[in-house]
């Protein structure tokens, strides 16, 4: 009886340490966050990118210059568009992309303007509800649609093409909450960071 007790302990003790060293493997928010920041630096230099400290008074920029947002997503504005800006609720847009993921390993190139994708549709206001729901089903939304695409518009209009390095841990506010300004990839796509995107051009057509 005593050797059924000892043994069922031991085996009790091995699970036990088993679930405590599965949980420190356990990457955090923050070392998520840490590790997508050396990939962003990393990304800034081979693009021989200049951040800016301020955002341009005649939102007119240079070709490498970028402004970092309160969101932390990094905003390069080529055409601003045509003046006509999207309504909320209102306005439908056709979004392309186009531009490179990175992970820690290589960054990976992208193409949603080829034919072979549909662009990205949605109402002002609803990209994340898209993200949240149903991006899992399709596979350049899941990679590429995210409401830091959608947020761009606070500073650009109708025909607008820019060009964004949107961080996975970056956030938005909408109507008054934080929620992840990420596609489902770069929030879930690496266990060990987020991942960042360079869009090397981003179009948004009104419909």
């Amino acid at each position: 009886m005593k050797k059924c007790f000892y043994v069922a302990v031991l085996v009790y003790g091995v699970l036990m340490f088993g679930l405590i060293v599965s949980c420190n493997d356990t990457v955090s928010f923050a070392e998520k966050q840490s590790a997508e920041r050396k990939i962003i630096n990393r990304m800034i230099a081979e693009k021989n990118i200049e951040v800016l400290k301020e955002f341009p008074k005649d939102s007119v920029f240079g070709e490498n210059q970028f402004v970092q947002l309160n969101s932390g997503i990094y905003l390069n504005i080529v055409d601003s568009g045509n003046g006509n800006r999207a309504e909320l609720g209102k306005t439908i847009l056709l979004v392309r992309t186009s531009g490179e993921y990175y992970t820690s390993e290589e960054a990976t190139s992208f193409n949603t303007f080829e034919n072979v994708y549909e662009p990205f549709e949605f109402i002002y206001g609803q990209a994340y509800s898209i993200v949240y729901n149903e991006t899992y089903n399709n596979y350049s939304y899941y990679y590429f649609f995210s409401a830091g695409l959608e947020s761009i518009l606070d500073y650009v209009g109708e025909n607008a093409i820019v060009k964004l390095i949107v961080p996975g841990s970056s956030e938005v506010n909408i109507e008054g909450s934080k929620v992840s300004a990420g596609s489902s990839f770069q929030l879930y796509g690496d266990a060990n960071t987020f991942i960042p995107i360079y869009y090397d051009r981003v179009r948004y057509l009104f419909y």
